[in-house]
């Protein structure tokens, strides 16, 4: 507890499963404020670093005519995935060996994510460029991407799914002013200044925001909701219905060694390859297919709305029919918008192309909430942010094939293939969902 904190009385109490739950304090006993504002912080967080992702490809016209390849500017980005994903793992990992506290991983996080963009400010370098935007920039947004995500789930863990596909969503939607500013005003002779006032920005909202952030103690549980009903009782619990409980609390290496982990990782790496495709490559098929810079810059701020809100709406939906079940028609959906977004590009039908690209991004962002969900179905609640995020280091891979190698097909006008591909993956990744069932929770097979 930090040093707001008052003494109340604390009981701890275990459930049917054998999960224990810490009681008696509210969250004004622990950081004398509303819980409230570990919800909305992390969110003006996650909006302010969701340029880093969301906003490339719309700035990297003007990285292009700076001096850059198309494909060295689609690598810096590439590698800021790696480096972005890389730093989820290790973050969750620290924070709980260590108890690092979350306000110091976000003013770490915050210097490093302004790095990026103040580089690209600075210098035409591609290697410098590296540096700076994909080691030090990807680091520092892993590092508040997952601290954001992981201070969420502590406090409210008895919707954690929502409400960190709530605050992730921001990580989408946040872009939308800076792409609306790039597709506006962005050329090579301001963009210096462009992206020294985006450094700003982040440096700025991310350690405002990070000063406030406080973890609860572990294994804090809300004092107005009884843990043993919420563990058994479906009319308290609704996603009860659909949605199992683990069979015991898995360790990060425990987990690991798991079928479904496997699985969990692979879908990962195909759903996020696809994903990424789209948020790099979506403006420059636009355009290189005769559409107006408008109706680039439309598609790929439509994709990061829906991309964002559909996280909470996806979450809600897997609460009533199931997390597998809504993973596999979202992974579905992202397949066939894929495929529907090359069969609008060669038409030439812009209102099509942007439909398309806006459900590829609401697909696109859904299963992040929904994988995030099953990780503690499947492993256990006690780990879950740990065991989620070696899942979620599955989006480096990701990154390496969904931008980084179709980047070599830039020049060429090539791009479509990796589109088809990627669809008939996501479509591939939807099947693997049905092999999806919880570690140590027999497989009933009826009799035929």
């Amino acid at each position: 507890m930090d040093n707001n904190s008052v003494r109340v009385a604390v009981v701890e109490v275990r459930d049917v499963h054998g999960r224990s739950y810490r009681l008696g304090e509210r969250p004004h006993d622990v950081m004398g404020r509303s819980r409230k504002w570990m919800l909305w912080l992390p969110w003006a967080a996650m909006a302010a670093i969701s340029v880093l992702q969301y906003g490339y490809g719309v700035a990297v016209t003007a990285l292009h005519t700076n001096g850059w390849s198309a494909t060295g500017a689609f690598w810096v980005f590439a590698l800021w995935v790696v480096f972005q994903a890389g730093a989820a793992a290790p973050t969750a990992a620290l924070r709980h060996r260590f108890a690092l506290a979350p306000s110091r991983a976000m003013l770490v996080g915050a210097l490093l994510c302004a790095a990026g963009p103040l580089t690209l400010a600075r210098t035409d370098n591609v290697v410098l460029a590296v540096l700076g935007y994909s080691v030090l920039s990807g680091t520092g947004a892993g590092i508040v991407y997952a601290t954001c995500a992981s201070t969420v789930a502590k406090w409210y863990p008895e919707e954690r799914g929502i409400r960190v596909g709530f605050v992730t969503g921001a990580f989408a939607y946040g872009a939308v002013p800076f792409i609306t500013l790039f597709a506006a005003v962005l050329a090579p002779q301001n963009h210096a200044a462009i992206f020294t006032g985006v450094g700003v920005c982040i440096i700025t909202v991310v350690a405002l925001c990070g000063v406030f952030f406080r973890d609860p103690p572990p294994g804090w549980w809300p004092p107005d909701l009884d843990p043993k009903l919420w563990a058994v009782d479906k009319r308290v619990n609704r996603s009860l219905l659909n949605n199992g409980p683990a069979v015991r609390q898995y360790s990060p290496g425990e987990a690991v060694r798991t079928s479904a982990f496997v699985l969990m990782y692979l879908i990962l790496v195909f759903a996020a390859a696809a994903s990424l495709l789209a948020i790099a490559y979506v403006p420059s098929v636009a355009i290189s297919h005769g559409f107006a810079p408008g109706v680039a810059a439309s598609a790929v701020g439509l994709l990061a709305v829906v991309s964002g809100g559909g996280r909470t709406v996806a979450s809600r939906i897997s609460d009533r029919f199931g997390r597998r079940q809504t993973l596999s028609a979202a992974l579905l959906l992202e397949g066939c918008a894929h495929l529907g977004f090359v069969y609008s590009a060669s038409i030439g039908q812009p209102a099509a192309l942007v439909v398309f690209a806006a459900l590829s991004g609401l697909a696109g962002g859904a299963f992040y909430p929904l994988l995030a969900s099953l990780a503690a179905d499947y492993f256990g609640e006690r780990n879950a942010v740990r065991n989620f995020g070696l899942v979620y280091s599955a989006k480096l891979f990701g990154g390496v094939i969904g931008v980084g190698v179709p980047a070599l097909l830039v020049s060429s006008h090539g791009l479509m293939i990796p589109f088809v591909v990627a669809g008939l993956l996501s479509l591939g990744a939807a099947l693997m969902t049905r092999l999806l069932h919880r570690p140590g929770h027999p497989t009933v097979r009826l009799p035929r």
